[in-house]
């Protein structure tokens, strides 16, 4: 009866691992589910590099880039001394409310003159309010949380919106490098934020089915929900702490697929149940169609950037009273 038993044990073992071989050796051939270089690769060791938030621009530094690859024209990044993309400095003597933003590339400005940015355009139609702009290329919403803990808290903002780019969401993963920093992440332990350092992976976090595996995991299970939300309710407890209004904005993509309208209701339903205020310009950034954004890729191009503006400063006022 054992030697029956262990031989059924044995057969089923060896179908298991045909299978993975099998499956592993599709998913080289169909080139998927590659797994993400360690240490990670630069990609922009021209004008960033690595600080305790995870990364910021050389500070104090101006710079000029081709963009976008196809047609470019010469983009300047000029820097402040904190490492963000603005030509005055956060901590400059300013009386006015002061309205942060956080973001990635969206906010920033990847692609566009500063000057074109939503935030600047923001400035010259609300001239009585301080605007300054976190945005950074490749930041997800830990590393914009970051970014309010190590530099925004310190201005003392009345307002902080907390933009919300629809590619945001899978960015608390933890094989996410940015922009190829070995940036520290978050985890929950006990319901709790908790930073550890960037994982070196194991043997078998180096095979594509344990890629695949993980991907799934973290797209159809809580895990990435749950993280985001331990996120937000980081970022509201800091607002309650520090004394400024929150305030959350979605950052469509060029479509509106199934994935933009589940994150764009998650984020809406926790800002209702928060009581903290949402705008969701998905619909005024479609209608424009692609005149919003750049031809070879998802960033907002200089009419994006406008629509953004118009729709923002309406929500301020309508919803914001710094």
């Amino acid at each position: 009866m054992k030697r029956g038993l262990f031989s059924k044990l044995r057969l089923i073992a060896g179908v298991a691992l045909s299978v993975l071989l099998v499956t592993e050796v599709a998913l080289r051939i169909a080139g998927k589910d590659v797994p993400p270089p360690y240490p990670p690769r630069l990609r922009h060791p021209e004008f960033q590099l690595y600080e305790p938030l995870g990364y910021r621009l050389f500070p104090s530094r101006t710079v000029t880039l081709p963009y976008p690859p196809e047609h470019p024209r010469d983009i300047t990044i000029t820097s402040n001394r904190d490492g963000f993309r603005a030509s005055l400095e956060f901590d400059e003597r300013d009386e006015r409310p002061r309205i942060l933003f956080l973001g990635d590339g969206l906010v920033s400005g990847d692609g566009d003159q500063e000057s074109e940015r939503f935030t600047n355009l923001l400035q010259i139609l609300e001239p009585s309010k301080r605007m300054d702009n976190l945005g950074m290329k490749g930041y997800g919403p830990d590393l914009m949380l970051r970014s309010l803990e190590v530099v925004g808290l310190r201005l003392k903002p009345s307002v902080v919106v907390f933009c919300f780019g629809t590619d945001g969401f899978r960015r608390v993963r933890p094989e996410y490098d940015g922009v190829g920093f070995p940036i520290p992440r978050y985890r929950l332990e006990s319901g709790h934020l908790v930073t550890v350092p960037y994982p070196a992976p194991a043997f078998w976090n180096q095979l594509r089915i344990s890629i695949a595996a993980e991907k799934a995991i973290w797209e159809h299970t809580s895990r990435q929900s749950d993280l985001n939300k331990a996120i937000l309710d980081r970022f509201d407890e800091l607002g309650t702490q520090n004394h400024f209004q929150r305030a959350f904005v979605f950052l469509p993509g060029s479509g509106d697929n199934a994935n933009d309208r589940e994150r764009r209701a998650w984020l809406s339903q926790y800002a209702e149940s928060n009581g903290i205020a949402f705008l969701d310009p998905s619909d005024a950034i479609h209608q424009s169609g692609f005149q919003a954004f750049f031809d070879d890729n998802l960033n907002y191009n200089p009419v994006g950037h406008q629509v953004l503006a118009r729709e923002i400063d309406r929500f301020l006022r309508e919803r914001i009273q710094p």
